[in-house]
């Protein structure tokens, strides 16, 4: 994480916010006693770095501070808590300080309406750590009777020790190195997909900005068109929204050979699954586009490289892009774009009996108008090198479908991860037309010359 903050800079990764609502009864005392409890146990939220050294940390015992936070007369508790989310998601961190945890009660002006907001430094939370996280502090708040003693013992295994372990695991990488260097081979940098102003003697011209869109499709229809294609083609989501993503990317002129990035656990041993951190990589997942390939194919070849990926996670991004120069290429050149993808769907839609059984006709034609469009504006982009980031994220359930284009860079990328979307969801709703067709012709019958 400190190593791809560093490149794109400070704002890249939003902070981790947890806000639960707190029962009348529950007194600011109990509140007190419940985070106090949970910074105790968990020793993530007691961290710091010492210099801005990625390996090196230190724990210390910090105080867990309640700030108490009231709303204005007649403003809502809800809303004030709303507000109080929208500053805390950027707000700085200072990591050689010891303690990656504030917390606030936030309540209205009488005192009946109260919440509890945690924010956490992304430093210690990954997505699985917010959900350990929120189920122990609202176990620490109920405090009932009878609750089984493990959800506030000790961890079986302390911070500091996983984090050792995933340093050890690094250093015996060898097989690691050897994987990704023939698997990234003929890797190609994506270069000009976001454009880049008329650069000056002084540097960019326009303001390089942090951006995002998301667009909200409510009903079941894109949650039964994803989890009808992953049956037909026997694939997994994920791997299907990467060979789309590629060919949208190709066909604006990309590289054929490419790497989406998509963060990837190293939760897999023993002990992390109930700890606070960060155990997070990011891994390329390597698509190539032969355009006379079937898409049955190029879904099952990513697939594997998706597999891959996770198998292959100990090194941090750092060492890893030291390790395989086509890697350090595709991170640490000027000019470069760096394409994040991340996809979410339960995992029982794409083996349901009752998807399966419905045919291609009976599928969405076309991608419908999304029900809402929310932008937002998060701030300067302030990377080391010329470089931009763009992430393209799908959450599929059966209420709704949420499509999110997240840009770093010069005026106009955000708009053009927004079409990146846009394209991928037309892509994925012509897939039932082309079953046993190849990708170039998913690509010319769907997207616009």
């Amino acid at each position: 994480m400190l190593f791809l903050e560093g490149l794109f800079g400070p704002g890249i990764f939003r902070n981790t916010l947890i806000s639960l609502p707190l029962r009348p009864e529950t007194t600011a005392g109990r509140v007190q006693s419940a985070i106090t409890r949970l910074q105790q146990r968990q020793e993530a939220l007691r961290s710091a770095l010492v210099g801005r050294a990625p390996y090196l940390q230190r724990i210390e015992a910090v105080d867990a501070r309640l700030r108490t936070v009231v709303a204005r007369p007649g403003e809502s508790a809800g809303d004030l808590l709303a507000a109080r989310k929208a500053a805390c998601l950027g707000a700085e961190q200072v990591r050689e300080t010891p303690g990656r945890a504030e917390y606030e009660l936030i309540e209205d002006a009488a005192g009946r309406e109260r919440f509890l907001l945690m924010t956490l430094d992304h430093l210690v939370s990954d997505g699985h750590a917010e959900r350990v996280l929120a189920a122990e502090l609202a176990a620490l708040l109920e405090d009932a009777p009878g609750r089984p003693a493990s959800e506030v013992s000790d961890l079986p295994i302390a911070y500091r020790e996983l984090c050792e372990q995933r340093v050890e695991a690094a250093t015996r990488a060898e097989r690691e190195t050897r994987y990704w260097s023939r698997a990234l081979d003929r890797l190609e940098p994506v270069s000009g997909l976001i454009p880049r102003p008329h650069r000056s003697a002084t540097g960019p011209a326009g303001e390089l900005s942090l951006g995002q869109v998301q667009k909200l499709y409510r009903g079941p229809a894109l949650h039964t068109l994803a989890g009808s294609v992953c049956r037909a083609q026997g694939a997994t989501v994920f791997s299907v929204l990467a060979v789309l993503t590629a060919a949208a990317i190709w066909h604006r002129g990309g590289p054929r050979t490419l790497a989406l990035f998509t963060p990837v656990s190293t939760r897999q041993r023993s002990g992390f699954d109930v700890a606070a951190g960060c155990f997070v990589h990011d891994r390329p997942v390597v698509c190539h586009i032969d355009p006379d390939r079937t898409l049955s194919d190029c879904f099952k070849a990513v697939m594997g490289q998706n597999l891959a990926a996770l198998r292959f996670s100990a090194l941090s991004v750092a060492d890893l892009a030291c390790a395989v120069p086509p890697l350090g290429a595709a991170l640490l050149s000027d000019g470069i774009d760096y394409i994040q993808l991340h996809v979410g769907m339960p995992a029982e839609a794409a083996t349901d009996p009752a998807t399966a059984t419905r045919s291609a006709a009976g599928l969405t034609p076309s991608i419908p108008a999304a029900d809402t469009r929310e932008p937002r504006d998060l701030g300067p982009f302030r990377p080391a090198l010329d470089v931009s980031v763009t992430t393209l994220r799908f959450e599929f359930t059966p209420e709704v479908t949420a499509a999110r284009a997240f840009c770093g860079g010069p005026p106009g990328g955000l708009a053009v991860a927004e079409d990146l979307v846009d394209d991928v969801l037309a892509l994925l709703a012509g897939v039932p037309r082309h079953a046993d067709g190849t990708i170039a012709a998913l690509v010319e019958s769907t997207l616009p010359r």
